[in-house]
């Protein structure tokens, strides 16, 4: 076991509401990156090592002579690029370095692949402008980004009273990236990306930008049967990357020189394993919304509450890069909510689209038929705001919940009680008067409230909190029903900085070599440059590759041994079990969600 007293233990200060700098391009430039995509290609692959871990006791002590106090003199695995972390941004940086000719060795904590891009809508949301150009729609970077700033209102900067910035470095980048990862990921992963390219507004679901210069740009993979994560694990064996599930990261080692040259690591037998990167690490370890210190600590409003998200997600990358000297900021910048606590995480995102998002060619948006009261028993929010802004409003409520109040209208029942299973939190009475009773709302201020609510669909207006009521009724016919509304947050703003070739910095907006960060690890880059965020997919795949890319084309600091039988020992036929993240226990053999 190694000697960790020299373990360095930086916790700089965060200021609050931190700006995130703009950086500059040194190594693979936007342009570059571009315009050399379509030409990666498999190369000869760099070796990688295997060496059989050290026995716990076997002395593996760090010495000083290699360079730093903290690397081992001695590796058991060796790669070109280490990464840390097996979501959307990992594997999106794991094909592109292997393609790109470097050995890849993935390291995740959990013992399945996915993290956050498992749990998400499956859709990623940007211009493809070739296809739009195809259906005659007149896309460019410059509308797409003219219509992301309509979504300042909504967002993060504006909560906060901070003025929307004059420039989007991150968001412009990924933007003009965007075209080619749809590119890559249809033709080399085998994800089938299509898009409602009518619909006004990204997958029916408010407050996202509304269109005003063109139609959609929410693309959904539609591959049969499959997700993003499962077109991954198969390109991950196809390619042969070496995947190791149940290894968790300590932490990053650096050399005297201020290099990271690779990781500390736990296997799954517990065993301390010292992991060589011989050309960089690459964190892509998620947000930190299943950290309960660290969400109260720099969200306070989420005090009590269990975060919604993946729960590998705790903030492991942050922690790593603050204690070899890189930056971190805008960790209190916020979060986005689910509005609506259900039995599994899938359920909840697919039903938190249901009741306050619409659904796709079947329930508009502004077809919300039931009434949010908290425990006054007054409305707090409009029903038609969309599933963050509703879930963030109720998190500040007494007791952090809401009651969302229904009748029996047909349109109700088509729409709501068909999904009531996926949720055990919901009541039934034949007035609301009894309905008062159970769910211990003050009878005469809900009352006032229904009475004020019916109102307003009559006259078409809700002056008082603006909710949309096209086609809505009001809430008259019983029997009545109340789901109880639990919120819980599943994604962070803030995180690590990095430029814009996802080279981590330090405080000064240096690039600490052979260190790289993609994916929610470092924040959303649409929250953090004053825009409403607007899904995490295409941040993760974009910069993922791009990290990949970047990370293989560095000059090794020393080269990786041969490849030895451990690392031939790949474990990717449990890339795809899904009973942690998605709740399902299927029988072994059975497909999962994932197809697998």
């Amino acid at each position: 076991m190694p000697d960790r007293s020299n373990e360095p233990r930086m916790r700089k200060p965060l200021g609050k509401g931190t700006p995130m700098r703009e950086r500059s391009i040194n190594t693979v430039s936007r342009r570059s990156f571009i315009a050399g995509a379509t030409s990666l290609g498999v190369v000869a692959l760099a070796s990688m090592a295997g060496c059989a871990p050290k026995a716990k006791g076997e002395d593996k002590t760090p010495v000083a002579a290699t360079g730093g106090s903290d690397v081992p003199s001695s590796w058991d695995m060796e790669s070109d690029v280490v990464i840390i972390g097996a979501g959307g941004a990992g594997m999106s940086a794991a094909c592109t370095a292997k393609e790109a000719g470097a050995s890849v060795l993935v390291l995740e904590k959990g013992g399945v692949t996915g993290g956050d891009t498992a749990l998400s809508g499956q859709s990623a949301l940007g211009p493809w402008i070739s296809k739009q150009k195809e259906a005659g729609i007149d896309e460019s970077v410059e509308k797409y980004i003219a219509d992301m700033a309509n979504s300042y209102v909504h967002g993060a900067f504006a909560e906060q009273g901070r003025e929307l910035p004059a420039e989007h470095p991150f968001t412009q980048l990924q933007t003009e990236l965007t075209e080619e990862m749809f590119e890559w990921t249809t033709g080399t992963i085998g994800i089938d990306w299509q898009c409602d390219l009518e619909s006004p507004v990204s997958e029916g679901v408010l407050p996202q930008p509304t269109w005003d210069t063109v139609a959609g740009r929410s693309w959904m993979n539609q591959t049969p049967d499959a997700s993003v994560m499962a077109a991954f694990n198969k390109a991950a064996r196809d390619m042969a990357i070496d995947v190791r599930l149940r290894t968790e990261v300590d932490r990053l080692i650096k050399n005297s020189d201020g290099r990271v040259v690779g990781v500390w690591a736990y296997d799954e037998n517990d065993n301390s394993v010292a992991v060589k990167a011989a050309k960089a690490v690459i964190v892509a370890t998620g947000s930190f919304c299943s950290n309960r210190g660290m969400m109260e600590r720099y969200l306070p409003v989420t005090r009590g509450i269990q975060g919604g998200g993946c729960y590998g997600v705790t903030g492991d990358g942050i922690r790593m890069v603050r204690n070899v000297g890189g930056s971190v900021s805008e960790l209190d910048l916020g979060c986005h909510w689910y509005p609506y606590e259900t039995s599994t995480n899938s359920g909840q995102f697919s039903t938190t689209l249901i009741f306050f998002g619409g659904l796709p060619g079947q329930v508009p948006i502004s077809q919300q038929p039931g009434v949010l009261l908290n425990y006054e028993g007054e409305r707090f929010v409009s029903e038609s705001d969309g599933y963050h802004l509703i879930g963030r409003a109720t998190a500040q409520q007494t007791g952090q919940e809401a009651w969302y109040v229904f009748d029996s209208s047909p349109m109700v029942a088509d729409m709501i009680l068909d999904i009531i299973p996926y949720n055990n939190r919901v009541v039934q009475a034949e007035t609301l008067d009894e309905l008062w009773k159970i769910t211990r709302l003050p009878a005469e201020a809900a009352d006032a409230s229904i009475e004020a609510y019916n109102a307003a669909v009559v006259a078409g207006s809700d002056e008082a909190f603006g909710k949309l009521l096209d086609g809505c009724q009001p809430v008259a016919q019983g029997p009545f029903y109340a789901i109880n509304i639990r919120p819980k947050p599943y994604c962070t703003y803030g995180g690590v900085d990095t430029d814009l070739d996802a080279r981590v910095v330090d405080a000064s907006g240096a690039a600490i070599p052979g260190l790289y960060a993609a994916g929610i690890v470092t924040g959303s880059f649409a929250a953090r440059e004053g825009f409403y965020y607007n899904g995490g997919l295409a941040q993760a795949l974009i910069f993922g590759r791009l990290a990949g890319k970047n990370a293989a084309a560095e000059e090794a600091w020393e080269a990786a041994a041969p490849t030895g039988a451990e690392s031939e020992k790949q474990n990717l036929n449990e890339l795809a079990r899904c009973g942690d993240c998605h709740g399902d226990k299927r029988a072994p053999g059975e497909p999962n969600y994932h197809n697998f």
